[in-house]
């Protein structure tokens, strides 16, 4: 029997619906997969960081500061108006005696005010905020570098974490193969149980060797979505790169090279910089304290009364806009203040700045001496490092020679399990530790481009 016209198009469009929604899952699916590169983890970071997002509201503050410090040295200019209403006695100045009245006033006043100099304090604070601003705009940087090299630790602890995880996992494989081998060999009675029971013991353990690794990796994948801020781990993974393989050839910069760079990038330098010379403009507002001031003030009034008498005509009306034009009052006054005595405020104010600049000083000397000890630092440990993953990869390749050597004879019956275990744990160790030694030294050589000001960024 055939079907009906609209028996097949309920059929396409179920099809079509099937197709769409699978479309659908199989998009947010793949959205879900993204695979994270060092460079989005840090872009992240940098865009969603709580702690990066304080230290720029720190900027703005201190941006707003240094323009409002300029806006502060031009006139500024205030107008006020008020009617009032009174009720009560008053003098009747037709019969001059008092009388209750009640009655309308207003009063209008324009007013503005310049200092003309104050011993070039307001020039010192627009440098002093400027600084500031730019101090909060070092530490704004310094944060950013913090957060991302904590990134690059945790992204190649994950790569450090799945290759041993794979060591561990490839460790298993062949104990297995082992086991099924002395299975078959136990069955044809061509060993004794208790070797076949320790090949057993390996696999077991060699089994809760592979957990365990897989547990660090897990750890270490929720310890760089924490520092993402991120809820939680599920379809979160990273981007291998495809070649991180470390150059052993090219000789490490100076000591002295890789400070002489970062003290001119590094911004906990440039921030101590800036300290220093705000607190200098600090200690010049100090003095300025000491000079006469020069101010210029002037003023536009006026006033209106409905008890208000027209001088040349007492008996006659006195009109609001009359009065508004009769009692105009204009103003201008040029103020001198000369500092005499103020309770010795300007002179204890004038030692207190000299002595936040020799603490900003001693500051910027601390900070550069602990940055030359950090180079020196972590200089020593890219050498150790070097050495340490040269000599690992001797180690690797002498112990794969001997567990290549102990498989053979193992093949032929020529060792126990016990040997043939043991050159293959030396060989896992060996492997481990090389992977350690080479992680630690990519790690080394990151912190070094970075006193170097180079990006960081995994090949």
């Amino acid at each position: 029997m055939s079907e009906s016209p609209n028996q097949n198009d309920r059929n396409m469009k179920t099809r079509l619906l099937l197709i769409f929604v699978m479309s659908v899952l199989g998009f947010f699916d793949a959205e879900a997969q993204r695979y994270w590169t060092l460079e989005d983890c840090i872009n992240y970071a940098l865009e969603n960081n709580l702690q990066v997002k304080r230290q720029e509201l720190y900027v703005e503050n201190g941006k707003n500061n240094y323009i409002q410090s300029i806006f502060n040295t031009l006139p500024n200019m205030n107008g006020s108006m008020y009617n009032s209403y009174s009720s009560g006695k008053t003098i009747d100045y037709a019969k001059f005696e008092y009388v209750d009245q009640n009655y309308w006033s207003s009063n209008m006043q324009l007013s503005s005010n310049l200092t003309v100099f104050s011993g070039l304090q307001n020039y010192h604070n627009i440098l002093l905020n400027r600084y500031t601003f730019l101090k909060n705009q070092a530490d704004l940087d310094k944060a950013r570098n913090d957060i991302s090299l904590q990134l690059t630790i945790s992204y190649l602890q994950i790569l450090f974490a799945r290759e041993l995880e794979n060591i561990a996992r490839s460790r298993l494989e062949v104990t297995s193969m082992q086991v099924e081998r002395m299975s078959k060999l136990l069955d044809a009675g061509n060993i004794a149980q208790g070797e076949y029971l320790q090949v057993r013991a390996q696999e077991a353990n060699n089994r809760t060797a592979m957990i365990n690794a897989g547990n660090n990796l897990n750890i270490a994948y929720l310890d760089l979505t924490q520092l993402l801020d991120l809820d939680s781990t599920g379809g979160f993974d990273i981007a291998v790169p495809a070649d991180i393989d470390v150059e052993l050839i090219a000789p490490l910069e100076t000591v002295q090279n890789i400070y002489d760079a970062a003290v001119r990038s590094l911004p906990q330098i440039k921030s101590a910089e800036y300290y220093l010379k705000s607190s200098r403009k600090q200690l010049a507002m100090a003095w300025g304290q000491v000079s006469p001031t020069v101010s210029v003030s002037g003023s536009l009034s006026t006033r209106y009364s409905e008890l208000a008498l027209n001088p040349l005509t007492p008996g006659d009306d006195y009109p609001y806009l009359d009065q508004l034009n009769d009692y105009y009052y204009k103003q201008v006054s040029v103020v001198l203040s000369v500092p005499i005595f103020n309770r010795l405020q300007v002179r204890n104010s004038i030692s207190n700045a000299k002595l936040g600049v020799n603490d900003a000083q001693l500051q910027l000397e601390m900070a550069r001496k602990a940055l030359y000890k950090e180079v020196q630092q972590a200089h020593a440990d890219a050498l150790a490092s070097m050495e340490k993953y040269n000599s690992s990869l001797e180690a690797v390749k002498f112990n794969e020679e001997a567990f290549k050597y102990t498989n053979q004879q193992y093949e032929l019956g020529l060792v126990n399990t016990v040997d043939y275990n043991l050159a293959l744990n030396n060989l896992t160790t060996a492997r481990s530790d090389m992977l350690q030694a080479k992680y630690e030294y990519i790690f080394k050589l990151k912190i070094l481009d970075f006193y170097m000001n180079k990006p960081i960024v995994l090949n």
